[in-house]
This record gives C-alpha cells, sequence and structure tokens, in this order.
C-alpha cells in the first residue's frame, strides 16, 4: 500500500518572486526548506523521529502548464540534510509536477517522488505551486492525498519522511507555523525591477509632457 506522509514545514524560502501567468512557459525557481516537529503517524507503537530538523535547498526548471513525473534532469539539489538517511536515500531525488491543481512534489523517484514507503529511507516535500514566489504546504484533507493512517486529517501536511527498519510515517501537525519568503538575492533583484519600472514612468512622463 503507498502512503504518502504530510509534514508542515518551519520554513520555506522561495527565490521567485512571479505568480503563476496564464501562459506560463518555462521558469526556474529556487525553493530552499527546514522541516521540523515530527510526529509518528503510523508506527505502533509511535516512535519519536530520529532528526528533529531536516533542511534542504533545490533549483527547477520546468513550465507550470505541464505535466512532469520523476523529472531528475531538470531538479538541482543544492543541499539536503538532517535526514537520518541523507545523502543515503534509496533512489535519487526527483520531482513530479500536476499542472492541474499545481502541485509540485520533491521526493526520491524509486516509489515515485510524489509517495513514501514504510520501511524504506523515502522522503517527499509538497508545495501547492498556484503562486511560485509563495509555495504553500498542502494538508492531508485536499482531495486525492493519502496520508497513511491519518487520510484526510487536516491536521496533517503532505510532505515527510520513512526509514528503514520501520513502520513509522514521520510528519509535522499542520499547526505549526510555515512562511515563505524571497531569498535575499530576489530583493536585489526586485529592487532592480522597481527602479527599472520607475525610470520608465518618468520617460512615459517626459514624453507625455
Amino acid at each position: 500500500m503507498r502512503n504518502i506522509i504530510g509534514i508542515a514545514a518551519a520554513t520555506i524560502v522561495a527565490a521567485g518572486l512571479t505568480s503563476l501567468p496564464a501562459n506560463a512557459g518555462v521558469v526556474t525557481e529556487t525553493y530552499s526548506f527546514t522541516l521540523g516537529g515530527f510526529v509518528d503517524i503510523n508506527g505502533s507503537p509511535p516512535l519519536p523521529s530520529p532528526q528533529s530538523t531536516i533542511t534542504g535547498s533545490f533549483t527547477v526548471t520546468f513550465d507550470p502548464t505541464l505535466n512532469y513525473d520523476n523529472d531528475t534532469t531538470d531538479l538541482v539539489v543544492h543541499s539536503f540534510s538532517g535526514s537520518p538517511m541523507a545523502p543515503a536515500l534509496d533512489s535519487q531525488l526527483g520531482f513530479t509536477y500536476d499542472a492541474s491543481g499545481h502541485f509540485f512534489f520533491l521526493g526520491g523517484v524509486a516509489n515515485d517522488s510524489d509517495f513514501v514507503f514504510t520501511g524504506t529511507n523515502d522522503f517527499v516535500l509538497t508545495f501547492d505551486l498556484t503562486n511560485l514566489a509563495d509555495p504553500k504546504f498542502v494538508p492531508c484533507n485536499t482531495p486525492g492525498f493519502l496520508c497513511g493512517a491519518n487520510t484526510g486529517n487536516p491536521a496533517y501536511d503532505t510532505s515527510g519522511y520513512t526509514t528503514q527498519g520501520t513502520n513509522s510515517l514521520w510528519f509535522i501537525a499542520a499547526a505549526n507555523s510555515s512562511t515563505a519568503v524571497p531569498e535575499p538575492a530576489t530583493w536585489a533583484i526586485l529592487l532592480a525591477g522597481l527602479l527599472g519600472a520607475g525610470a520608465m514612468v518618468r520617460y512615459g512622463r517626459r514624453r507625455v509632457w
């Protein structure tokens, strides 16, 4: 049985500032994440999480109007640490993207990057990328998502991990705070864009007058 697990992450950092356009085309976005407060919702008895936090950063190049499945060629993982199995996942990290729901999944491709299986060294991170600059975690009560023994429970989000030798699924409760802010480098890009827009406005006014 496939089990997808969920965690509400402590923080997400988005490098992009562009909302999803009607006709998107190819975009390149960089995201950083920190996950913490894991809860075992499947083990009997529940086990404490072997790790308090998992952090990572990656860049993905994709067209938000198209579907992707276990894509490893358009993904660059800059860092992935804190997981008890990192960097020894059972398979390479890849991504799956569902254009209809704007759902993005980062995870091991052997079990599909949008699923995790108990008893394996696996990981999945799920974003709602309706707004590319404001990634949202997806709660377990979202239609179409499974969260193990907590299927449909809004108290958990659909990201998390498993390890070999246990039947545990570790997530974060959705009540934990999650935020998304631009990376510092992006603020410089935004400022340059605003200055450029201001120059264009001034130029336009000069032409009008």
